[in-house]
């Protein structure tokens, strides 16, 4: 990873921070983006030769300024983690979650991805070898039992994982990874470690190029269906 150009969406904590922990240590340049101010400051204090930018993921104009710094400072980009994710308390009830709830999901969690990997395709593929990885969830495999708008988000996820490796095949490696239920902010009890998921992202992105298009977990490639 030495001298390689990441940018790490959700990277000021959880999986996210671990991710730049770890690239930083194998010799990355990481530019961690979040929508929290506060948050980008306190992994800047953890990590002190962590870039920062400010910015939401869900708003065209600050993912426009994202492939602008990106232009400005790196001039290419060699790898895109979509970590950037939601996972809100009144998700358990589709029909009776207020709207507001399913949409501000699908727009952090799909939306961002798309717009992320749209903008800033143009300076991956600047690079000799450019990689695509996005954070999904063994709960957006498709089965009997999917639930709940962050599933559905989820399993839009590995769909954009598939449109995009085939819309940028041969070019540029697109995959999605599930972490486990590990422990964030987002599942505080959660019994795993955010340094193995992040370790798992470092063994994918050493996987060769023609690896794409694929759903990976505990680094073995999952299915994208069960029943």
């Amino acid at each position: 990873m030495k001298g390689r150009k990441v940018v790490v969406t959700g990277g000021s904590r959880g999986i996210g921070l671990e991710v730049a922990r770890l690239l930083l240590a194998n010799g990355a340049n990481v530019l961690a983006v979040s929508r929290s101010s506060a948050h980008l400051d306190g992994a800047r204090h953890t990590l002190s030769s962590l870039e920062t930018l400010q910015a939401d993921v869900t708003v065209p104009q600050d993912v426009e300024r994202l492939a602008l710094w990106v232009e400005t400072h790196w001039g290419r980009l060699d790898v895109l983690v979509n970590n950037a994710g939601v996972f809100l308390d009144d998700d358990t009830d589709l029909v009776a979650q207020p709207d507001e709830a399913f949409e501000e999901t699908m727009r952090v969690n799909l939306f961002g991805p798309y717009l992320c990997t749209k903008r800033l395709a143009p300076h991956l593929l600047k690079s000799d070898d450019p990689r695509v990885v996005n954070i999904g969830s063994s709960m957006g495999v498709l089965s009997p039992g999917l639930s709940g708008a962050y599933s559905v988000s989820k399993a839009g996820l590995n769909a954009l994982t598939i449109a995009f490796a085939n819309a940028l095949r041969g070019q540029v490696a697109v995959n999605c990874l599930s972490p486990g239920w590990v422990r964030t902010d987002m599942a505080p009890n959660a019994p795993g470690d955010p340094k193995r998921s992040a370790e798992d992202l470092l063994w994918l992105l050493g996987q060769p190029r023609s690896v794409s298009g694929s759903f990976f977990g505990d680094r073995k490639q999952i299915p994208w269906a069960q029943r």
